[in-house]
């Protein structure tokens, strides 16, 4: 069960209530696994003692940069205090895993693959959609230079279709 790609199971209010720490019991109880995505650092590290096998932790990835990260994310944890906790929780025995989307600066996509790749068991990765701008980037080659850099590491990764449609059908595969 995904926790959550449209909100942040770590906003200030789960803070306040606990409610995806019981989430996370009552899925568990269940036997249902969880995969949590988030952009609230340290503040998910709470809850890291409730994940167990099968279950992933996982954060959005979109910038290296602190300013265009607050300008772009208010509210969320900077980029390094997210990668801090994906390197917390590799170190804990959970699985890993970054959703690189939307790509909005391919060289800081590319520096965020290589910096996190020794701690990341799986990417997902998406282009810029709906926003200002989107249409002019160069998706064909952006698509291919990250699938490039994940190949070249070895990666195990999913490019989503918005992007996978500018890779050449060939090109298409992987570890994936």
């Amino acid at each position: 069960m995904l926790l959550c790609f449209t909100c942040d199971p770590y906003q200030p209010l789960n803070d306040e209530h606990g409610l995806t720490r019981l989430a996370i019991e009552t899925l568990h109880r269940y036997g249902v696994p969880v995969m949590i995505l988030t952009k609230g650092g340290r503040r998910a590290e709470e809850d890291f003692d409730l994940l167990r096998k099968g279950d992933m932790f996982g954060v959005t990835l979109t910038f290296t940069d602190d300013i265009q990260s607050r300008r772009w994310e208010p509210g969320a944890a900077l980029p390094q205090e997210r990668i801090v906790s994906l390197i917390n929780a590799h170190d804990r025995g959970i699985k890993t895993w970054v959703s690189l989307e939307p790509i909005i600066d391919y060289s800081q996509t590319v520096w965020l693959i290589r910096l996190t790749e020794p701690v990341v068991d799986h990417y997902k990765v998406g282009k810029m959609n709906h926003m200002p701008g989107a249409d002019l980037h160069d998706w064909k080659t952006i698509a291919a230079g990250v699938k490039q850099v994940l190949d070249d590491l070895g990666a195990d990764y999913y490019i989503k279709k918005d992007l996978a449609k500018y890779l050449e059908p060939a090109a298409i595969g992987g570890k994936q």
